[in-house]
């Protein structure tokens, strides 16, 4: 009885194992992206249009006054240029125009651009170190 039960379940085993491959899933097909109908692409170049009737005076105007903002900066950090950077390169940097790629949110727009890469700042010493007391 146990010998049976045993093959009964080896071949229980190997019956779903062969036929699984027959059940298995098949891949999806692949559905190629919809080209956009003609509206919809006229109502993103129109949209763009409109935003950038306010967004581009926005842009502009922060530019200038980060460009003034940073020169102020400079003059009044005496010369110190990583103070004026930090300032104008954020203000005059990303996107002044909006495309209807932007609205349709396919690539990112950016008002504020990224800060410089900072260089480690470097201690000259007239002497060589001194060691640490403890």
């Amino acid at each position: 009885m146990k010998t049976q039960l045993l093959k009964g379940i080896a071949l229980g085993l190997f019956v779903s194992t062969m036929a699984s491959p027959l059940f298995a899933q098949t891949a999806a097909p692949a559905q190629q992206a919809a080209e956009p109908a003609a509206g919809e692409e006229l109502g993103y170049g129109v949209g763009s249009v409109l935003a950038n009737v306010i967004y581009m005076p926005a842009k502009i105007t922060y530019a200038g006054l980060g460009l003034l903002a940073g020169g102020l900066s400079y003059v009044l950090s005496a010369g110190r240029a990583d103070v004026a950077n930090n300032i104008i390169y954020p203000s005059v940097k990303g996107n002044y125009v909006v495309t209807p790629s932007h609205l349709k949110g396919t690539d990112p727009l950016y008002f504020v651009g990224a800060a410089p890469e900072q260089a480690p700042v470097q201690n000259y010493a007239s002497g060589p170190a001194a060691a640490p007391k403890r």
